[in-house]
């Protein structure tokens, strides 16, 4: 190396000791200037994914002006909105007069002609939305917007008035999914967007409580805000003749196939986007149809017009369920038949201190009420190891009145004769997968025991003690459950005749060879059940909210054989027996229309047609229903679900059964290719399942499902992902 090398090589490393050495603290500087805030990363429209809409403004100064702002789920502000991805509407809020409610009032409006093939006759106005290609839309390239609309208020047909309330709105289409509708109410006056009246009856949290995410008009339209813009009493169908404003229609759709019209032979249907017919007259409302608060809560300070039920009752809010009422003539309107001139007469009866009293008062399920003084308790199970006879301790108590215990063997509601009363007791095995072998039951319904009638013992307490007429077979293990269900009898409106009150039912699990008592997986939510069925009460009133009731009969093993027509030519489905498996019944009647059709025999061989079944909400969403992540296959130990229960009812082991996760998934997934895809991973239509749980394929073999590889948590194609929910 040579000496110039030397020195460079000694220089450089010398010359961080130099820096340092050369570096001291002096005094501190002055604080610069505050910087300009940084801004959010911003995406364009087309490479987003959902957006959320935000309008932070508005200006009256004919024509409006809005300012809004666009920002994905991950805070990323949007750019690049076309405005033919965009429509407005605006619209103003007007007071009700002579008793009549107040009314959004949309100042764009257009005409319908009728040609749908209904039975309207003449062109109707119709409120609409103005394209943002009709006025002028500035993208300021930093995720926010103005928009100056092309009606100009003060030409308009509807006179502007700067102090009433009027909304603005907008909806996207295209290049994103938005998640909602911009939505901004204010009083052009002053400027105010608080302390205003905004007629807030229903909001959209409560509509997505059934409807997961309440989606029309080619999933532009989510809020209801919005939607009353137009749906207002000045819109009509030109095809059916029939109004499009929100509480006419809305009532309307969801009481559907008990309308009074529908009843008598009509239909209700709406005409909608290129004249494409909508018939409503099918829809079953999956609760008591006087729940009015499912939907209109007035102790929710954002909807503080929800009252609005109660307080201002109208002609035309009260035949939209009521729609045999002509109140011209009266007729149908009360047994006097009572005419009604206009809606300021409606309060004198229908109001605190009216004639009829207050209309929740009217609308009372009185059932519902009486329910309250009753509930049912299981205080033990006894004896119920192999080869004894199960003794159960129970009673049913007055929770209004301190939980004092009714004498289910004297007191009236337990006494009325022609099953007007009816309490029973019921057992089930094992609680790893219901089958009730040996229950006598078949193919695979629970014990039944009837206590009324001096059947069960009095403790003095109480408390009453039933023995079952069943022993537990000597072949049983793990743990059973003992059920208390059934419906006490009350005349509840004074008219000479009593009902049937539906009470929860309980559920008691007892140790059969286990150390202690096991309870039954847990895959469902009572609680989302009856988020849209309020009360889930069936087979007459006698099984009520209560799911581990329900799975004791509903279980893999047992079908509606013993209900069926012996010739399958006479049934709708042409099969010998349909599966009741809890696991593919509820999947299948809530697929509906759109799953694999179901016709189940029930009691006394009543048929029941689920094909026409539209559930309200996402099918694909499977956490509307289920507990944690219970959706995902399930393994080992999960009982296969019968299709044929053989020549021998009692005997699970000659059944024809689905494998289990295949009996789920087919339920809704009929096509070929889906099923193919099924039989790929180990799914079966023909297997026979052994006592140790080994599944026989006549066509394939042996078999093990096998989808939790790809279907698994976390695996290539999660459940989550493919059904794309959170």
């Amino acid at each position: 190396m040579n000496r110039l090398c030397k020195f460079q090589g000694a220089f450089l490393l010398l010359l961080p000791a130099l820096i340092f050495l050369g570096c001291s603290d002096g005094d501190q500087g002055a604080v610069g200037p505050q910087g300009q805030p940084g801004r959010s990363a911003s995406i364009r429209l087309a490479d987003a994914g959902k957006i959320t809409p935000s309008i932070t403004d508005v200006t009256i100064n004919s024509p409006a002006v809005v300012q809004f702002t666009l920002k994905d789920d991950k805070e990323n502000l949007v750019t690049g909105l076309s405005d033919s991805n965009i429509s407005f509407s605006i619209s103003r809020l007007v007071p009700g007069i002579n008793g009549g409610a107040s009314e959004w009032q949309n100042y764009i409006t257009r005409t319908e002609e009728p040609g749908g093939g209904g039975s309207g006759t003449v062109a109707q106005i119709q409120a609409a939305t103005e394209s943002g290609a009709s006025g002028t839309l500035v993208d300021h390239l930093d995720g926010t917007y103005s928009y100056t609309f092309a009606v100009d208020l003060n030409n308009a047909a509807l006179p502007y008035d700067a102090a009433l309330t009027h909304r603005v709105g907008f909806e996207i289409r295209g290049g994103a999914t938005s998640i909602g509708n911009a939505v901004y109410t204010f009083r052009p006056s002053d400027g105010a967007t608080t302390g205003i009246f905004t007629r807030e009856i229903v909001k959209t949290e409560s509509c997505n409580v059934c409807h997961d995410k309440l989606s029309m008009h080619g999933s532009a339209r989510f809020d209801t805000e919005y939607c009353v813009s137009c749906h207002n009493p000045g819109s009509t169908d030109a095809n059916s003749g029939n109004t499009l404003d929100f509480k006419v229609m809305i009532h309307k759709i969801h009481r559907g196939s008990t309308l009074p019209s529908v009843v008598a032979g009509g239909e209700y249907a709406i005409w909608g986007f290129r004249d494409t017919k909508h018939d409503y007259s099918k829809v079953v409302w999956p609760q008591d149809i006087r729940n009015c608060r499912t939907c209109h809560n007035e102790t929710d300070t954002e909807t503080p017009d929800a009252q609005n039920w109660l307080k201002t009752p109208t002609m035309e809010a009260c035949a939209s369920c009521h729609d045999d009422v002509n109140f011209a003539t009266g007729a149908n309107h009360s047994l006097a038949n009572i005419v009604v001139a206009s809606n300021a007469d409606c309060t004198s009866c229908h109001s605190d201190g009216g004639l009829i009293g207050r209309i929740d008062t009217s609308h009372a399920i009185l059932t519902d009420t009486a329910a309250a003084a009753f509930k049912f308790n299981i205080h033990s199970v006894t004896n119920g190891t192999p080869g004894t006879f199960p003794m159960i301790t129970f009673s049913v108590t007055d929770p209004s009145n301190g939980d004092a215990a009714y004498n289910v063997q004297s007191d009236a509601p337990f006494v009325q004769g022609g099953g007007a009363s009816r309490l029973a007791i019921d057992l089930a095995w094992s609680s790893s997968d219901f089958d009730n072998t040996g229950s006598g039951q078949t193919p695979a319904s629970m014990v039944s025991l009837n206590p009324l009638g001096g059947a069960a013992i009095a403790n003095g307490d109480g408390t009453f003690t039933m023995t079952s007429t069943v022993a537990i077979p000597t072949g049983a293990t793990g743990s059973g459950m003992a059920t208390l269900e059934g419906h006490p009898a009350v005349d509840v409106d004074s008219d000479g005749i009593v009902e049937r009150i539906a009470v929860k039912g309980a559920t008691d699990f007892f140790s059969i060879t286990d150390a202690t008592p096991v309870k039954r997986r847990a895959v469902v939510d009572m609680d989302k059940c009856n988020n849209c069925h309020k009360s889930l009460s069936l087979h007459g009133s006698n099984r009520t909210d209560n799911v581990d009731l329900c799975l004791g009969c509903h279980n893999a093993n047992n079908t509606d054989v013993s209900r069926r027509p012996a010739d399958p030519t006479t049934t709708p489905d042409g099969k010998k027996e349909e599966s009741i498996d809890f696991k593919r019944m509820i999947h299948a009647l809530h697929a509906g229309a759109d799953g694999m059709g179901l016709y189940v025999y029930g009691f006394g061989s009543r048929l029941h047609d689920f094909t026409g079944v539209v559930f309200p909400g996402n099918l694909n969403n499977c956490s509307q229903c289920h507990l944690g992540d219970t959706y995902y296959p399930v393994g080992t130990g999960v009982l296969a679900t019968t299709v044929d229960t053989g020549v021998n009812l009692a005997d699970p082991l000659d059944d024809v059964n689905i494998t289990p996760n295949t009996a789920v998934c087919s339920s809704c997934h009929t096509s070929i290719l889906a099923t193919e895809h099924m039989k790929q991973n180990g799914g079966a239509f023909d297997v026979t399942q052994a006592a140790n749980g080994a599944l026989t394929s006549t066509s394939a073999g042996l078999v093990v499902e096998t989808c939790a590889v790809c279907h698994g948590k976390g695996a290539l194609a999660d459940i989550k992902t493919v059904h794309q929910f959170q």
